[in-house]
C-alpha cells in the first residue's frame, strides 16, 4: 500500500504540485502542460461538470515518480474521471516498478469509490513510448482508436503529401491574392491571436469556449510552445491554424476559418507551412487528434464531416498510431448505457 507521506495532492498544495509535475512531464507532449491541464478544468467549469480534484503526485524520497490526473466530472449519469465529459490524460510513471504502479492503480480505484465515481476515462499520449495498452492490466476496457501521426523526417515533406494536396497547396502559393504568415514568440501579437479567437467563434457558430482558455493558449504561444499560422486574402486574414508543440512532438490543436471563403482549400497549405516551420524547431512528428480515426468505434462515433476531416489529415505524409484509452466501469447501468450507445452509433453505419 501507498503511504499517504509519499502522497502530494494537487488541492493540498498546488504550487509544489506543478513544480513535480512539470519535472515529470518536461518531455511530453502538449497533453500534459500545465496550462493545457488548467485550460481543461476552465472548461469543465464553463460546461459545470466541475465537481473537484483530486489529482496527485507519488514520491520516492523526494523525488517524484508518478503523477495522475484524477479531475472528477458530476453529469447526469453521476461522477466520472473526465474532461468535458471525455478523457482525462493518463499517469506518468519515471522510475516506477511493475508493483509500484500497481499500488498507484489501486489507489486511483480507492479514491474512486470513496468519491462515489462511476467510471474513469484515460487517454495515453499516442506519442508517447508505450507500445501497447497498459490500462488493460487494471480492468480498463479498451476504447483504443487510431489516431494520424505526420512523419516531418521526409527529407521532401511536399511530396510526401497526396497529389491532391500538392495541388492544392501549390494553387494557393501561386495565387498573389494570398500570403501566409505566423507569430511565435519572436513576433506574439496579443491582436493577432484575438482575431483568431472571434474567427474560431464565427466558424464554429457560437461561443464554444471561455476567452480565458484562449488567453492562456496565447500565454503558450509566448512561451515559445506555440505557434499560430494564418492565411491572408487581399489582405483580410481568413483562416488559423494553431500548433503546440515540445521536444520532437507537437499537435494540431484548433483551426478556425471564416465561412465566406469556404470556396477555396484554405488549410492544406496552413498545414504545410506550419509542418516546414515545426521540422526546422526539432519536431518529428504532429499529433494530428480527433477526428483522424477512419471508422467508428466504441465511444467514438464520427460523422460524415469528421470522417472528412480525418481524410484531410490523412493527405499529409504520416501513419496512424493507436491511442491507447481505457474506461474502467464501477457502475453496472453506467456501462450498460454506454454499451447501448454503442450499438446505437456503430449500427447507424451497417
Amino acid at each position: 500500500m501507498l503511504a499517504n507521506s509519499d502522497i502530494l495532492f494537487k488541492e493540498e498544495n498546488e504550487e509544489l504540485f506543478w513544480r513535480y509535475w512539470q519535472k515529470l512531464t518536461e518531455r511530453e507532449s502538449y497533453r500534459y502542460f500545465d496550462l493545457n491541464i488548467k485550460t481543461n478544468i476552465i472548461i469543465s467549469k464553463n460546461l459545470s461538470l466541475f465537481h473537484q480534484d483530486k489529482s496527485f503526485i507519488y514520491l520516492s524520497g523526494k523525488e517524484p515518480i508518478a503523477g495522475v490526473l484524477l479531475p472528477i466530472e458530476k453529469g447526469n449519469d453521476g461522477c466520472s474521471v473526465s474532461v468535458g465529459s471525455g478523457y482525462a490524460a493518463a499517469p506518468v510513471f519515471a522510475g516506477c516498478s511493475p508493483k509500484k504502479r500497481a499500488e498507484i492503480f489501486s489507489f486511483v480505484d480507492k479514491i474512486a469509490l470513496e468519491n462515489d465515481v462511476k467510471k474513469i476515462m484515460f487517454s495515453i499520449d499516442p506519442l508517447s513510448e508505450n507500445h501497447y495498452n497498459y490500462l488493460q492490466e487494471y480492468d480498463y476496457l479498451d476504447t483504443s482508436v487510431l489516431v494520424y501521426i505526420i512523419d516531418l523526417g521526409s527529407e521532401d515533406l511536399f511530396n510526401s503529401c497526396r497529389r491532391n494536396h500538392q495541388r492544392n497547396i501549390n494553387l494557393i502559393l501561386n495565387d498573389k491574392d494570398f500570403a501566409v504568415f505566423y507569430i511565435d514568440k519572436d513576433n506574439a501579437s496579443y491582436e493577432i491571436h484575438e482575431e483568431y479567437r472571434e474567427l474560431h467563434h464565427r466558424c464554429s457558430g457560437r461561443i464554444t469556449r471561455p476567452k480565458e482558455t484562449f488567453d492562456l493558449q496565447f500565454e503558450k504561444l509566448k512561451q515559445g510552445q506555440a505557434v499560430l499560422f494564418g492565411l491572408k486574402y487581399k489582405n483580410k486574414n481568413i483562416a488559423y491554424v494553431y500548433f503546440e508543440f515540445n521536444s520532437d512532438k507537437a499537435v494540431s490543436f484548433s483551426a478556425a476559418d471564416d465561412p465566406d471563403y469556404d470556396k477555396f482549400s484554405l488549410y492544406h497549405v496552413l498545414y504545410f507551412s506550419a509542418m516546414e516551420y515545426l521540422k526546422k524547431t526539432g519536431v518529428r512528428f504532429i499529433d494530428t487528434g480527433q477526428p483522424s480515426g477512419p471508422s467508428p468505434q466504441f465511444d467514438y462515433y464520427p460523422d460524415s464531416k469528421q470522417l472528412n476531416i480525418s481524410l484531410f489529415k490523412r493527405g499529409f505524409g504520416g501513419q496512424f498510431k493507436e491511442n491507447f484509452r481505457g474506461i474502467k466501469y464501477f457502475s453496472q447501468a453506467v456501462f450498460e448505457k454506454d454499451a447501448a450507445k454503442f450499438v446505437d452509433g456503430y449500427a447507424k453505419n451497417l
